[in-house]
């Protein structure tokens, strides 16, 4: 059968649609259809097994120093840069409680957070209520966490470390819909969101996944709201953390992404201090296909209710599973591998068959897949992947 491109050559590839006005898919060559749906990318994947000593490893973060690795004992563990073998730092009694029902097939799960120095590490029940803040140093407690509970089974547990003045500094919810910032080395509340005024912009959310963008400036929470439609939001945390509470009625950047009923707990990822994308296109559960938005918050609107909502710059299908960022391109990790996007043009710039990360480690600038079964880590650079 001829080619559709006009090419002597094999047919390659599934086949593609040649004819804008027609739904009818033709086969083409390799090169064409590398063209059209993004070629395999470069750079290999290096699967590494992970260091002896450690037990069932049941996640990681990324530090300067290495890779924090919690096994399933509860150890917390550092895995420097290069080296065999890792060393205990701590040992934490979190634990997910006997007999917890999953709401909607979220299963309660442990989850690692790191301060990128390494300093400080949380052990916290996603889908749950209970956590741990731990000093590096000596291994110690310094704080322990509990949300009211209220819904708490539909969110990941919002938590996140970021810095503020040279010092570190821990952003978690206390309350279904408040987000502090605290000391992790004592406990000292630095900021606070104002306690609940109805009319408030920022009221009724219920707090989610927290997403930090790249330099620290802003963070966003997968948060719902009544009846229920997810409800992404933003906002700047210079002036919170700052200014306290009196940033949140002055003007802190805050502007909440637009509702999707009964979607929440989606894809998202900071391109830069500006721009988010979050995956899924529709507007209920029932009716989202894979796609990404991308957001500028920085150029939020006011509607007539007086709500900020940021501008959105793009919006392109294809994109699923969970999605990461490094230089300006979106990464997603479907089931049959890494996909690799421009959000500029909409288009799949290439791919990386069989990789699907579940971490990134910004730090080292790649893409890590943990493979507890196998007692392996999988790692793939970002760089390099804009050809």
């Amino acid at each position: 059968m001829p080619l559709i491109c006009g090419h002597d050559a094999p047919a390659y590839g599934l086949p593609l649609c040649g004819n804008e006005k027609t739904v009818t898919a033709s086969p083409v060559c390799e090169e064409c259809f590398d063209a059209a749906e993004g070629a395999p990318m470069g750079g290999e994947v290096e699967t590494t097994d992970l260091p002896s000593g450690a037990g069932r490893v049941i996640d990681v973060a990324p530090t300067r120093g290495g890779l924090m690795l919690l096994d399933e004992e509860g150890r917390i563990l550092l895995w420097e840069t290069g080296a065999r073998t890792c060393r205990e730092l701590a040992r934490g009694s979190v634990t997910v409680p006997d007999g917890s029902e999953p709401w909607c097939g979220r299963e309660q799960t442990r989850r690692l957070h790191a301060s990128r120095d390494g300093a400080f590490a949380a052990v916290v029940i996603d889908y749950g209520r209970h956590g741990e803040v731990y000093d590096l140093s000596s291994g110690a407690v310094t704080l322990t966490l509990e949300n009211d509970g209220y819904h708490s089974d539909t969110v990941p547990f919002s938590l996140a470390f970021t810095e503020h003045d040279g010092r570190n500094v821990l952003l978690h919810r206390r309350q279904w819909s408040l987000i502090e910032a605290v000391d992790p080395a004592t406990g000292e509340v630095l900021a606070a969101m104002p306690v609940e005024e109805e009319s408030a912009d920022w009221s009724g959310y219920f707090q989610g996944a927290l997403h930090l963008s790249p330099g620290g400036t802003r963070i966003a929470s997968d948060a719902w709201c009544w009846h229920p439609a997810g409800r992404p939001v933003a906002w700047n945390l210079g002036p919170w953390l700052t200014e306290g509470e009196g940033a949140w009625r002055t003007g802190n950047g805050w502007a909440a992404l637009p509702p999707c009923e009964y979607y929440w707990n989606r894809p998202m990822a900071w391109f830069d201090e500006d721009r988010i994308v979050i995956g899924g296109l529709g507007e209920d559960e029932e009716e989202i296909v894979p796609g990404a938005r991308v957001f500028d918050v920085s150029r939020a609107e006011t509607d007539q209710w007086g709500h900020r909502n940021p501008v959105e710059v793009a919006t392109f299908g294809g994109p699923e599973g969970a999605f990461f960022s490094a230089d300006g391109l979106l990464f997603s990790a479907g089931a049959g591998g890494l996909d690799i996007w421009d959000p500029v043009a909409g288009a799949r710039t290439g791919s990386v068959p069989g990789f699907v990360p579940t971490h990134h480690d910004a730090l080292a600038g790649h893409l890590l897949a943990l493979d507890p079964a196998r007692g392996a880590i999988r790692r793939w650079p970002t760089s390099g992947s804009r050809r």
